[in-house]
């Protein structure tokens, strides 16, 4: 067991740590629903969904299909890296690059052939444990400091 968690120290910066986290998704949410409305995400391939991720479908040439396996997704993903950084400009200027993480999808049928793009907010601080736990812990702590201070002033 990790000792640290018995620390009121400890339990307070890692609510504080998540509740930081969560504002600025908020923020970040904020940004994304502003653009959506104002057209921007439409304008540049985006689509919105209502936890503010973002998706982007990148179509590529049939052609590619005549590299073997493995050169192949290299390639493609060369391509998608050369398409993304038009995106990334469009990021940088909206303040929400630093802040996002990428996941991607390869889809090959006969309607479609490319990736697509899934972008959403990075939670590299938050922990809904850490959280649960940090609440759970300062919580008991101010019933048994209150319980305590009510037992000495009888």
């Amino acid at each position: 067991m990790n000792l640290n968690y018995l620390s009121p120290i400890f339990a307070y910066r890692k609510m504080r740590a998540n509740l930081n986290e969560l504002s600025k998704y908020k923020t970040y949410k904020k940004i994304i629903f502003e653009l959506n409305e104002a057209g921007k995400l439409d304008q540049i391939g985006f689509k919105a969904d209502s936890d503010a991720n973002l998706y982007l479908g990148i179509d590529l040439n049939p052609e590619l299909l005549l590299y073997s396996e493995g050169s192949q997704e290299s390639v493609e993903l060369k391509l998608i890296s050369e398409k993304m950084n038009r995106y990334n400009d469009f990021l940088t200027k909206e303040g929400i690059l630093d802040s996002i993480t990428v996941e991607y999808e390869r889809i090959k049928n006969d309607d479609f052939y490319g990736y697509v793009l899934q972008i959403g907010f990075n939670f590299s601080k938050y922990s809904k444990k850490d959280l649960r736990y940090s609440i759970a812990y300062l919580a008991s702590l101010l019933v048994a400091t209150a319980s305590l201070g009510y037992l000495l002033v009888r």
